[in-house]
Order: C-alpha cells, then sequence, then structure tokens
C-alpha cells in the first residue's frame, strides 16, 4: 500500500450497488487509480479479489491474484466470461463482503474469458481452478449477485449461524 492515501472502506453487505449489474467502463475512468485504490484494498483486507461495487465504485472492474501462490495481480476492466467448462467443482468459498462466512459452491472448474487490462488492451484467456474461482466470483459482483445466491437458504443460514458463534468465541476466549 502506497503512503499517500487511505486504504478506502468496504461498504456494508446492505448497500445497493452490490445488487445492480454494473455498467461499462466510463471513458474517463482513470485505471491505473482504481487499480491502485481496489489492489491496496484487497491487500489491506486480505483478500484474493475484490470488485469496485464492494468499495463503493460504480465500475465494471475488479482486481484478484492470477496466480496466489506467487501473489501475482490482475485488474479486469469490462470483463466477460465467454465459456463454462462443463467440470464442476466443489469448494469452500469466502468473500470479504460476509467476513467469516464460508460456503461451499459449485463452480465452473474452468472458463475462458476476456478482459481490458490496466493499459486498455484486451486479454483473451483461459483460466482453471482457483483462479477460475476468483474470476467467477468477482464477475459475480459485476453482474449484481453474489455467492450467497449458489446455495440453498437452509445452507445459508447454517453457514450464517456458524460464523456468528465463531465471531463470538473470538471475542470471548476462554480463559
Amino acid at each position: 500500500m502506497t503512503d499517500e492515501h487511505q486504504v478506502t472502506k468496504l461498504i456494508s453487505v446492505t448497500d445497493p450497488i452490490l445488487k445492480e449489474p454494473l455498467a461499462p467502463c466510463s471513458d474517463d475512468l482513470d485505471r491505473k487509480v482504481l487499480h491502485t485504490k481496489l489492489n491496496d484494498a484487497m491487500e489491506h483486507y486480505q483478500g484474493i479479489g475484490l470488485s469496485a461495487n464492494q468499495i463503493g465504485i460504480k465500475e465494471r472492474a475488479f482486481v484478484m491474484y492470477s496466480d496466489v501462490k506467487k501473489k501475482e495481480v490482475i485488474t479486469c476492466f469490462d470483463p466477460m466470461i465467454t465459456e463454462y467448462h462443463l467440470e464442476k467443482i466443489i469448494m469452500d468459498e469466502g468473500c470479504l463482503t460476509w467476513p467469516g462466512l464460508w460456503l461451499k459452491v459449485e463452480r465452473s472448474e474452468g472458463i475462458r474469458c476476456i478482459y481490458y487490462d490496466v493499459d486498455g488492451e484486451l486479454v483473451q484467456v483461459e483460466m482453471h481452478g482457483l483462479e477460475s474461482r476468483i474470476f467467477q466470483h468477482e464477475y459475480d459482483h459485476m453482474e449484481g449477485t453474489n455467492f450467497t445466491k449458489l446455495v440453498s437458504p437452509l445452507k445459508l443460514n447454517i453457514a450464517k449461524r456458524r460464523a456468528t458463534k465463531m465471531k463470538k468465541k473470538s471475542l470471548f476466549p476462554v480463559t
């Protein structure tokens, strides 16, 4: 994180911007500034991806680790998934907007996608595994939806209760 500015705060889960599909990026968008804001916030909140609308910015863009182990970051402007692979994988998934909430979510193991990078260059790529999952998760934010919509209400309620219980345990450690 750079010293000249503060990290942008995450917005509340109840903010309507999270439920709105986002329009294409503005013509006058400063991609480098948005990349820095998104990257700084993602690192600060210890995420592996972050959508602009999660910090209250109505731009169709997100940042993510393209390689979590190497901490290689890409910023995707006007992303689009052009193909979902048929093979599905179920994994635990979390989200910075819902701290402590973990859900078993089924997603395609691989995707083909396109996006514009921070320099405005078109990127066409195939992603697999965790990289594919992160892209799909952040893409959902662009579409005004989120990972809680991918599980049954019963499973969501159980996970919410578990998250609340864990939060209480961490606030009141046993001595």
